[in-house]
């Protein structure tokens, strides 16, 4: 009976874990678009430098979607979404100066994809972006010295 009770125990504690790992959704209420980072490189040493990774998507309007954060090459950064040239987009700015991501998603992510988590009817998603194109960095030049 000892027996069939550990048995049964080590069974649900399975079961429960598999329910808390985050699952990628395949379809999501937004469309996702072809997604581009780029490097920059201020002028001035105190605006530093990082990566700046934009991500159209197509919003539904009335859907109950808030998008959250956005993953990506190990960092995680408040999504922010923008119009850019009459069109919706998620764009971050990710510092050299900002740390590890603090959340474990327990996925392999190569450095050309990204993870957009969401919140539909009260429950966190998550959406991978996949294909991401990188552009030619872009530096800035500083301000003349006089």
């Amino acid at each position: 009976m000892k027996y069939v009770f550990t048995c049964f125990l080590i069974f649900s504690l399975c079961l429960y874990s598999c329910s808390s790992q985050k699952k990628l959704q395949v379809e999501t209420p937004f469309k996702i678009g072809k997604a581009t980072c780029q490097q920059y490189t201020s002028g001035r040493e105190e605006s530093g430098s990082g990566t700046e990774l934009r991500i159209p998507v197509l919003l539904l309007e009335n859907s109950g979607v808030e998008l959250n954060e956005v993953y990506f090459r190990g960092k995680q950064v408040k999504a922010i979404v923008n119009t850019v040239d009459n069109q919706k987009m998620i764009v971050v700015r990710i510092s050299k100066g900002i740390a590890k991501s603090s959340e474990n998603l327990d996925l392999e992510l190569n450095t050309d994809e990204a993870i957009i988590s969401y919140n539909e009817n009260g429950r966190i998603k998550y959406a991978k972006v996949n294909d991401i194109k990188q552009k030619q960095p872009l530096i800035y030049k500083g301000a003349p010295k006089n």
